[in-house]
């Protein structure tokens, strides 16, 4: 009998590309206490001044040996004292001559005096801002010079910027200068994403795998999730194609010139309407949403009468991508071809004229390269990086030529990184073990001759030219991964666990209050038309969807995640709850335990989380005290599936896939239903490649072409056609079946689907497992009580920081609109000064906005605070304490000379229970819902579509298992 797989045997680290000690070189301490020291000087002239006025009205102004007109002065210098100005020496020359302010003269002169020698220190600060402003923006450039992190990392974003500011220099303009003012406000806020953030973008946020190892192997930190000073290792990457581009190019291949092996399916988005059978006269349309030529990030609907030769045509790719031999000989022995009498060549034409409307799609897998593994140390004396992808003249040469046979051949199972003929692949092998050895055993697997690793000539470091002139593309996308000699502690993954509980309590909380047991959630309005019926999705999706065209999105960025919110039920636990932070508003820290929650009415610890595998992201903190910021926690499989194959490819395996699987698989035999995947293909360039996920689902839906999304691997599955769901509705849930049998949709990817498949996604998740869909995240607090200035940091159980201390500024704080450097930085020393904010922070225009790492003693905060309230209008800035601090991060990199870097840990609970009692316990709350999945096959569910003649979901298709079964056919 086979061994039930764990769910969480291997955590991954997310590490920064660059040190924040890099990052944090733009600060100067000095210049701002100067700063401060220069504003609490001016506070404390200020009140004196204010005591002078007093004492001036109360003793000299009724004076009665005053004449009108040295009243009239004294009450003008007195109005000057009470606005907190020092008198100047036409107001000392006066009190000096009147014989009543005799006492108050000495207080005035030495308040002129003072005041004078502030204004003249003060143009000295204003030397010293005007010397840091150009100290910082040619350190910028020369850090970004130096490091072939952030040079791979501007190839990739701005490959023109370097060229530029090259070509600036080289005309004498100066760092004072505008224009190259601005190129180092890009350098530097480059430098804070590649420093202060984790999330993986090529060599800028890094990734690693480690175990999860019992606590007795690691020597007294089994309470902390990382060793300090743990040191990463070897590097490799892998670049694999721009999905978005590669389906750009193939959209405008000639297929009657293709090869029979070219491989053919439908549009990623099509639907007959009405649903079911044409007639003999050909009613109803096929509808297909395809990517307009003209305007790449705009989708255009294309509707097309449906002729027997079409529906023809759609039931041989019924099952998915066929190849062109293989659909053109089934076609001319059909009676709907033989009746339209053409010959190979018309029909070559039509299919061929299809590809052009965008109803049919040429198929092929993205190809893929990795690096051998190369030590840390070997990197830093070369000063280059391993780079998998072809250098930009290979690409416009052969890589951007899609030959037939290179489609056909790419489609297959050829990943790029496979050896050539006679070699062996270069990235199998067993993952390095822990120790010192580990750079060099990786290092030992070399690839092959033959393959492209850009083994580039080592850059001399500071060679800003040779940085200029290195040219990207945006047709490949590089993730890197690392090494690290070290593992997490089962004794720190169970305190994530207890934290992790308390925290699921909070959220049930203010899920609780938002939607009381009294109403129930408002539907998605595609959905509110749904009832006991079953109706095809087809039909649902002609309903909602636009007539014309999609046009782009809303630059404004959707909100992902509902945590806390002012209290919307006056009485509520979360109401209380509120009003216990309310009331500790003035303390450090305010720890959520169990005995609180249990006072608020929470649900209890053991039925809190859901029975589903949790990611969690966090941010590992150094002892005494918690173990770790938690970020998130969200559905398993969706922000690792990005690298899987990779991490299998790179380290020899990556177990986490499996377990899931397990779980996916389970969950199926106990309850009947079937597990679907929606593959939803990316309409821009940007971040395409987010899409990509390793097979755990023997179903896919949507998209007919899964090599993009898993590779070759793909082809293991089986495809079901959208025509074939229906949805209906049973009290509160959601039903989606296919031929009478419930499904159970997923959609493991990290990007938001734009319009219209933000349609399809909604329509299909809202039919998903209950249990599949909730995201919990914790931060933000300030969010709740709209009237509070600061709020402290919230832990759950002494374990978990859910959210770090947090403040709200009035942008009316901040410098006015024309002011110049010295007036912003003054304002910007005494915003920190007065609110009480900690030098390095996370700053954002609304809550739950993207944050932007922010150094408050540096004057590039001055323009990234701009930048901020220019893209996000509002009355006010959100300010959230940067934890870890700089000095407490727990990772080296020998990299940049073993400075210290950012990192971000996921880990898969829960660890403690097997894939297969985790299902248990899934299926269990699938089967107590008021509609047991697959007890009634329906006729009305059943596929009605005599276009995609397909075969049933059958009872025991998930019966073998993923990783021996055999494709449904091979796509060559």
């Amino acid at each position: 009998m086979a061994q039930d797989p764990t769910l969480g045997g291997t955590a991954l680290l997310r590490v920064a590309g660059m040190p924040l000690a890099a990052w944090t070189q733009a600060g100067s301490p000095d210049l701002f206490a100067r700063l401060a020291e220069h504003t609490r000087d001016r506070e404390r002239r200020a009140e004196r001044a204010r005591a002078l006025a007093e004492r001036l009205g109360a003793t000299v102004v009724p004076h009665p040996g005053l004449t009108a007109a040295d009243r009239r002065a004294v009450l003008a210098l007195r109005r000057r004292l009470h606005s907190g100005a020092a008198p100047g020496p036409a107001g000392c020359r006066l009190l000096e001559r009147l014989p009543a302010a005799r006492d108050l003269t000495p207080e005035a002169v030495l308040l002129c005096a003072e005041a004078e020698s502030a204004e003249k220190a003060l143009r000295e600060v204003e030397r010293t801002v005007a010397a840091e402003r150009a100290r910082v923006g040619a350190l910028g450039w020369a850090l970004v010079c130096t490091s072939p992190v952030m040079r791979a990392f501007l190839q990739e974003a701005a490959p023109g910027v370097p060229a530029d500011v090259v070509r600036r220099l080289a005309e004498g303009e100066s760092w004072e200068g505008q224009r190259l003012r601005k190129r180092g406000a890009y350098l530097w806020r480059a430098l804070g994403r590649a420093a202060a953030k984790t999330t993986p973008r090529g060599w800028a946020g890094q990734v690693v795998p480690l175990p999860v190892a019992p606590t007795a192997a690691h020597h007294g930190h089994g309470s902390r999730l990382l060793p300090a000073g743990a040191t990463l290792g070897a590097l490799a990457a892998e670049a694999v194609e721009n999905v978005h581009l590669l389906r750009g190019r193939l959209g405008a291949l000639d297929l009657r010139a293709s090869a029979p092996a070219t491989l053919v399916a439908p549009a990623p988005l099509h639907f007959l309407d009405p649903a079911g059978d044409a007639t003999q006269t050909g009613t109803g349309v096929l509808r297909c949403w395809v990517i307009d030529q003209h305007q790449r990030g705009r989708m255009r609907q294309v509707v097309l009468r449906r002729t027997r030769p079409l529906d023809a045509v759609l039931a041989q790719l019924a099952d998915g991508p066929r190849t062109l031999g293989d659909v053109e000989a089934a076609l001319l022995g059909t009676a709907a071809i033989r009746a339209a009498d053409p010959g190979p060549a018309v029909l070559r034409g039509f299919l061929a004229h299809l590809v052009e409307l965008g109803v049919l799609q040429v198929c092929a897998a993205p190809r893929r390269r990795s690096t051998a593994w190369l030590p840390a140390r070997q990197v830093l004396e070369r000063n280059v990086l391993p780079r998998p992808a072809p250098t930009p003249a290979a690409q416009r040469g052969a890589g951007l030529r899609a030959h037939d046979g290179d489609v056909v051949a790419r489609h297959g199972g050829a990943t790029g990184a496979a050896a050539p003929s006679g070699g062996r692949s270069a990235a199998v092998g067993s993952a390095p073990s822990p120790g010192r050895d580990r750079d060099a055993a990786a290092a030992a697997r070399m690839p092959p001759p033959g393959h492209d690793h850009g083994a580039d000539a080592p850059v001399p470091r500071g060679d800003c030219a040779a940085a200029a002139h290195t040219g990207g593309s945006g047709a490949w996308f590089i993730d890197s991964y690392r090494t690290v000699s070290a593992a997490v502690p089962r004794e720190a993954v169970d305190r994530v666990q207890r934290g992790l509980r308390i925290a699921a309590r909070v959220a049930r909380l203010q899920e609780a209050d938002r939607i009381p047991a009294t109403r129930t959630r408002a539907p998605a309005p595609e959905l509110a038309a749904l009832d006991e019926r079953p109706r095809p999705l087809g039909e649902i999706l002609a309903r909602n969807l636009p007539d014309g065209s999609c046009p782009p999105p809303s630059p404004q960025t959707p909100r992902r995640y509902t945590g806390w919110h002012p209290a919307e039920t006056t009485d509520s636990g979360y109401a209380l709850l509120l009003a216990h932070l309310a009331a500790h508003t003035g303390e450090e820290q305010v720890d959520l335990d169990d005995e609180l929650l249990d006072g608020l009415g929470a649900p209890p610890a053991r039925t809190a989380l859901p029975p589903w595998p949790l990611d969690c992201l966090l941010r590992p903190l150094p002892g005494p005290g918690p173990v770790a910021v938690l970020e998130t926690a969200s559905p398993a499989g969706i922000l690792d599936a990005r690298f899987a194959d990779a991490l299998h490819t790179l380290f020899g395996g990556y177990a986490n896939p499996t377990g899931y699987r397990a779980f996916l698989s389970g969950v199926e035999r106990l309850t009947g239903a079937r597990f679907v995947e929606l593959l939803v293909p990316p309409l821009a360039e940007r971040a395409a490649n987010a899409v990509r996920r390793p097979v755990v689902t023997e179903w896919w839906t949507g998209d007919p072409d899964p090599a993009p999304y898993q590779g070759p691997a793909g082809s293991s599955a089986r495809y079901l056609a959208l025509d074939r769901i229906t949805l209906r509705r049973h009290g509160a849930q959601v039903i989606a079946e296919a031929d009478g049998r419930r499904i159970l949709p997923v959609h493991h990817a990290t990007r938001s689907p734009l319009p219209p498949y933000d349609v399809l996604v909604r329509l299909l998740m809202a039919a998903g497992h209950p249990a599949a869909s909730r995201v919990m995240r914790l931060d933000g607090t300030i969010e709740a009580l709209p009237g509070a200035e600061r709020l402290p940091r919230v832990t759950v159980g002494g374990d978990l920081v859910v959210s770090p201390a947090v403040w709200r500024v009035p942008r009316t704080r901040l410098w006015r609109p024309g002011d110049g450097d010295l007036a912003k930085a003054r304002a910007l020393g005494a915003l920190r000064l007065g609110a009480g904010l900690p030098r390095f922070a996370f700053v954002r225009a609304v809550p739950r906005a993207k944050p932007v790492p922010v150094d408050f003693e540096s004057l590039t905060a001055l323009h990234q605070l701009e930048r901020i309230c220019a893209h996000q209008p509002g009355p006010e800035l959100v300010v959230e304490e940067m934890l870890p601090a700089p000095g407490q991060l727990l990772l080296r990199d020998p990299l940049h000379e073993g400075a210290a870097v950012a990192a971000q840990l996921l880990l898969r609970l829960p660890h403690e229970q097997s894939a297969g009692e985790l299902a248990a316990l899934a299926a269990a709350a699938l089967r107590g819902a008021t509609d047991v999945p697959g007890a009634r096959p329906s006729a009305a569910g059943r596929h009605r579509g005599g276009a995609h003649p397909s075969r049933p979901l059958k009872e025991d298709s998930n019966a073998r298992n993923h990783a021996t079964q055999r494709p449904r056919r091979p796509h060559r």
